[in-house]
């Protein structure tokens, strides 16, 4: 737009330009985002909610809703779990090693994306080798007619790793149809660990919020990424802290004996992150915390708020002044006087 129209001089296009990693998904690649454009208007939560609430409903009636939507996805979720529990996948092509490790690996719904782009990748894709160790290709679309663009593809065999221009594994955590080409021709066998997302697993519901053993977890799971472990640390200490609370409310002794060790660890985790050891910990952690003084700001009225309805009222105006003169009070007197005799 700024060469074709001679804009350079336009101050907003310009601006726009320079946030352009902002909203263009071109320069935003290396995001996980699953491909969800995110929109101001909200379409998905009006498609969500739609044929629920109403412009009508009230609060109440849109949070029973939201509960019943709530309650549609978990059941979904577990449906879609016992299904992936009882019967197993069935690989298109059932000699291919690659697949059968997907299969093993991946739910249904993960599968039929990960094996589309197998697929696509055999039959829809040309490559070229552009290095002399085998370290960079160049793949492209037998059918230019649908995309003429080729796409560069870099692989490591030292490091086990596959990186294409593409990034649709950045994008959404599986590997795209141009790496599957590029490790075809490499007569590569396996998926690497590394790309095996634990998100995307036949197990990933089992092991996030199971009750098992952090220690258990991570070494079953060897793939995991850091941002998955930490998923997994984050939900199990939260359930295990929520276990002990409940537990311990209602009996003062216990409660009490749950904050000191919550401060006693917290002061430990502190010094850890900072290095030290052994330094000797202050406090009991039964500091009380004072309320801030509910002061009303000046200019804030304390009257009740008026609902939508009360709103939507005209206001009430006065068709007579408030002070009126002498004379027309007396004239005003006289026409009533005149009209309750006309009536007798």
């Amino acid at each position: 737009m700024l060469s074709e129209g001679n804009l350079q001089n336009n101050q907003w296009l310009n601006d726009l330009y320079k946030i352009k990693e902002k909203w263009s998904t071109a320069f935003n690649k290396d995001c996980f985002n699953l491909g969800i454009l995110s929109t101001q208007r909200s379409e998905s939560t009006n498609h969500v909610c739609h044929g629920y609430s109403k412009p009508t409903s009230t609060i109440t009636e849109c949070f029973l809703d939201l509960e019943k939507i709530m309650r549609i996805w978990r059941r979904n979720e577990q449906d879609e779990e016992f299904r992936c529990s009882q019967t197993d996948i069935v690989p298109y092509m059932k000699s291919s090693p690659v697949l059968k490790q997907a299969a093993k690996f991946y739910s249904r719904k993960l599968y039929a994306f990960f094996e589309e782009e197998f697929l696509h990748g055999l039959g829809g894709l040309c490559v070229e080798n552009t290095s002399s160790d085998l370290s960079r290709f160049s793949v492209w679309n037998i059918d230019s007619s649908i995309d003429s663009h080729k796409w560069i593809v870099k692989f490591s065999s030292i490091q086990g790793t596959i990186e294409c221009t593409y990034a649709k594994f950045e994008m959404m955590g599986i590997l795209c149809a141009y790496c599957m080409r590029v490790m075809r021709q490499l007569d590569s066998i396996n998926i690497p660990i590394k790309y095996l997302l634990p998100r995307w697993s036949v197990n990933a519901r089992k092991d996030l919020y199971s009750g098992g053993k952090i220690p258990s977890l991570c070494s079953n799971a060897c793939q995991l990424i850091s941002g998955d472990s930490n998923f997994i640390f984050r939900n199990y200490v939260c359930r295990f802290a929520y276990k002990i609370s409940t537990e311990a409310q209602g009996n003062k002794e216990a409660e009490k004996c749950v904050i000191e060790d919550l401060s006693t660890l917290a002061a430990k985790v502190h010094s850890i992150k900072l290095g030290r050891k052994n330094i000797p910990i202050s406090g009991t952690g039964h500091e009380t915390i004072k309320d801030p003084k509910k002061c009303r700001p000046k200019g804030v009225s304390n009257a009740r708020l008026k609902d939508h309805g009360e709103k939507k009222k005209p206001k009430k105006v006065n068709k007579l002044p408030r002070f009126l003169p002498q004379a027309y009070t007396i004239q005003i007197q006289i026409q009533v006087v005149n009209s309750l005799s006309c009536n007798q």
